[in-house]
């Protein structure tokens, strides 16, 4: 791991311990040392390269992180979720989304609250291509703070479900993708959105037969 990437893990940690710590109402002494774990992380969340540091970012972020604290179970601080879904035609093509961004993806989204994993893979795809689908199989749980740049407020979990084309008609949101295309394995668009996750090999592997259990991160 890169010492920045290093870093900005040990600031998340920080940051989740404190939250965590005073939504649990602790006592006064407890709650003065959460508070100055808090602003500890604010601290080097701001501090340059050359050690100075940004007060007005360090107070912000302070400001932001304390007033984000809830009480009790609700402000456990978790990583989020992502959901994606791999669909393949009857050609064994791939369906990729563009984004705006002008990344090539498979439909994905963040997990919402009252559906299944499998339910948002199926409405992401929905709602993204217009495509019905109906989830099969798990193949990967992914640490995406892991394996790419995250900045300090993204750490999540990305599950990707392979998914069975029922049907609809291709159609794309504008404020949401560009386009909407299969493509071959040996066609793939560019530029890919982060490939260094692994996720065409699994994708294809689990299509093909390849892929026999979800691949997670070994710990």
């Amino acid at each position: 791991m890169a010492i920045e990437n290093q870093i900005d893990y040990w600031v998340q940690r920080l940051r989740a311990i404190a939250q965590i710590g005073l939504a649990f109402h602790p006592p006064v002494y407890d709650r003065e040392r959460y508070e100055e774990i808090l602003e500890l992380a604010s601290h080097m969340a701001a501090t340059r390269a050359d050690l100075s540091r940004d007060e007005i970012l360090s107070d912000a972020l302070y400001a932001k992180w304390r007033s984000e604290v809830q009480s009790g179970v609700p402000g456990y601080v978790t990583p989020k979720v992502g959901v994606g879904a791999a669909v393949f035609n009857d050609r064994d093509e791939l369906l990729l989304i563009e984004r705006p961004s002008g990344y090539w993806l498979f439909p994905t989204g963040w997990a919402d609250v009252g559906y299944t994993p499998a339910q948002v893979a199926a409405k992401e795809v929905r709602e993204e291509t217009g495509l019905d689908v109906t989830p099969t199989r798990l193949i990967a749980v992914s640490d995406i703070r892991k394996l790419v740049d995250q900045n300090l407020e993204m750490h999540f979990y990305s599950l990707i479900f392979y998914c069975r084309l029922n049907g609809g008609a291709l159609r794309v949101r504008p404020h949401e993708a560009l386009q909407a295309k299969f493509f071959a394995r040996e066609n793939l668009p560019t530029p890919l959105a982060h490939p260094e996750l692994g996720w065409v090999e699994y994708v294809f592997a689990a299509h093909q037969g390849r892929l026999r259990e979800t691949h997670f991160d070994a710990v």
